[in-house]
């Protein structure tokens, strides 16, 4: 393997683990909120209405879900670790799983759960399976 095939490699599995590092401390709290992320001076100076950020603030974390199943499973295929040479899936149903638990246990410590962002972490993860195996 190439010396860049390797640093791409080890980038990507220092990217994977610091990414699912991250994304675990979020589904592990009882309550989390992005709204404190949010710009709401930004906002308010664009001339949003309460409304307007109040809908924000409540759909944030969707194009996060599908934006979260894509890069990891394109982590996962970049990290070139052995299981997943021969087996091209495994990333996929990897990743298929993990937005799976992280639901269920958001249900069991309260939070809920809800189809939707199971379903984008599916579609992330799928877009990003179907564009690392594309034909050239």
């Amino acid at each position: 393997m190439s010396l860049l095939l390797k640093l791409r490699a080890n980038i990507s599995r220092l990217f994977l683990i610091l990414i699912l590092i991250c994304f675990t401390y979020v589904v592990t709290r009882e309550s989390y909120n992005f709204a404190h992320w949010m710009p709401h001076k930004f906002f308010r100076d664009a001339g949003l209405s309460y409304q307007s950020i109040l809908w924000i603030e409540q759909n944030t974390d969707k194009p996060l879900h599908l934006f979260g199943g894509f890069v990891i499973t394109f982590l996962l295929i970049f990290s070139d670790l052995r299981i997943f040479k021969s087996r091209n899936w495994i990333p996929l149903a990897l990743v298929c799983v993990l937005c799976l638990s992280a639901e269920v246990f958001q249900y069991l410590i309260g939070r809920g759960k809800e189809t939707s962002d199971l379903l984008l972490g599916i579609c992330g993860s799928f877009m990003a399976y179907l564009a690392a195996n594309r034909k050239k």
